[in-house]
């Protein structure tokens, strides 16, 4: 069970997830589609969920719409913030929030996402079987609407 997993082992594992996660976030930042292709798992159960984007599922759908997302990135940035990672013998979660950052004629825009990465050990390698990718509302505020 989940409790059984306290100790070393669990941490080496959560150091390996969080290793795995952060490949990901360099093949997105250099755009780099065989490194990509190197932190996915390749089973058709595999699924990502772009920000607003219907889940994909299998590998060659992901992969096309990285390349897709590559392709028409122009010039933009990823950096990740608050990394929580929790890992058993053969999966791991790996939360974060992504700030994109965009260079546009106006300035650079800066948008916030929260990821969900989910990794599973495949022959002593960590790969990415599901990424979740949520925005993030830029203004935190709620409004009173009692008052209306």
């Amino acid at each position: 069970s989940f409790k059984t997993l306290t100790g070393m082992h669990s941490m080496i594992n959560e150091d390996k997830a969080q290793s795995a996660n952060e490949r990901f976030y360099e093949a997105f930042n250099k755009r780099d589609i065989e490194a990509m292709k190197g932190v996915w798992g390749n089973d058709e159960r595999i699924t990502c969920v772009h920000p607003g984007w219907p889940p994909l599922n299998g590998f060659e759908p992901i992969m096309n719409s990285w390349a897709g997302i590559f392709e028409n990135s122009g010039n933009m940035e990823i950096q990740i913030s608050d990394v929580r990672v929790l890992a058993s013998e053969d999966l791991a979660w790996v939360s974060c929030t992504e700030k994109l950052f965009t260079i546009a004629d106006s300035g650079v825009l800066a948008s916030q996402v929260f990821a969900t990465n989910l990794f599973h050990l495949e022959d002593d390698v960590w790969k990415m079987v599901m990424h979740h990718a949520s925005p993030v509302p830029a203004n935190r505020q709620t409004e009173d609407v009692s008052r209306n």
